[in-house]
């Protein structure tokens, strides 16, 4: 995310991670976004501490397709995938970011300079918040139980300790066998929940989901922000709103294709269905005169009116 403006420490962007599963998050105040920065942060603050993820989903920013990330997570075994070009929307990452957009600029404009000291405030907020889609708060997926917030310290009485008369590592082997038990069940009850999510997420989209079927090899026009069609001093809203005509090189999934443009096989990267609309060929008029110019009128024509006029009725 950003640029933001710079803060005296000179951040000005902002790296978010977020866990598929968990919907656990990460922050990370930058003073820039190399290729260098982002492998650093996915080595030593996930890595490190997680482990190696199973894949990486990111838009298609210059970072992430760059061959240094490409070598660190071929070299881990991690898998990289991508969002559709101008539609990361479909990304958990993108949500998470509109949220902490209107929360940073609330921050911004009562502590200028002084949201990256804020972020991981903003970071734990998330994470101890119940989430729509698991049901359940990322702190608590991800170690079973929910951490202690400030607010507890005043409702709630301090937590007693292990019994004196339990040996210590019994407790433990009793404390393990509970988290076990209770983060099986979480999990459980999430992909149960995700799943019903799923459905009503997929109910409302197909609702207003174009019904043209695309296959690959199929000729379509394709709609792209306008600068990337035109950078010319048009007016935006006198740009054309789709570029083509276009072939649809290879599916990625049923909502997704590569597509290249037909003139010179370049490719535009991903898109998806709703931004494609079939290219047909214009007909062609042998005569465009005889359609241009019409025929000559048979007989005299007349150049005045033939109303006939009375004078008006005077009483």
């Amino acid at each position: 995310m950003g640029p933001f403006p710079p803060t005296p420490r000179q951040k000005r962007y902002l790296v978010v991670i977020v866990d598929y599963f968990t919907r656990w998050v990460e922050m990370f105040a930058l003073r820039r976004t190399t290729a260098t920065d982002i492998s650093n942060i996915v080595i030593n603050e996930v890595i490190c501490r997680y482990g190696i993820p199973t894949y990486i989903l990111s838009d298609n920013g210059p970072q992430f397709v760059s061959q240094l990330f490409k070598d660190v997570c071929d070299s881990l075994g991690i898998k990289r995938k991508f969002t559709a070009n101008y539609h990361p929307q479909t990304s958990m990452t993108e949500r998470v970011n509109r949220t902490l957009k209107a929360q940073i600029a609330i921050y911004a404009q009562n502590h200028p300079g002084l949201w990256d000291k804020e972020i991981q405030k903003l970071a734990f907020a998330i994470r101890t918040s119940i989430n729509e889609t698991t049901g359940e708060t990322p702190a608590y997926l991800n170690f079973g139980r929910d951490p202690k917030l400030p607010l507890d310290l005043l409702l709630s009485s301090p937590s007693p300790g292990p019994p004196p008369t339990t040996p210590e590592n019994k407790y433990i082997r009793y404390y393990r066998t509970n988290l076990m038990n209770n983060l099986r069940i979480a999990h459980h009850l999430v992909r149960e929940h995700s799943e019903i999510k799923k459905l009503i997420q997929k109910s409302n989209y197909d609702k207003h989901a174009t019904n043209q079927k695309f296959s690959i090899g199929d000729i379509v026009w394709v709609r792209f922000p306008a600068p990337q069609i035109n950078q010319t001093t048009i007016t935006h809203k006198l740009r054309p709103k789709y570029q083509g005509p276009c072939r649809l090189a290879e599916q990625l999934s049923p909502s997704t294709f590569i597509v290249t443009r037909l003139n010179d096989n370049v490719s535009l990267g991903s898109t998806i269905v709703d931004r494609m609309k079939f290219y047909y060929e214009p007909a062609k008029n042998t005569n465009p005169l005889q359609t241009a110019v019409s025929p000559p009128l048979s007989g005299q024509i007349r150049r005045f009116s033939t109303r006939s006029r009375r004078p008006p009725v005077r009483y």
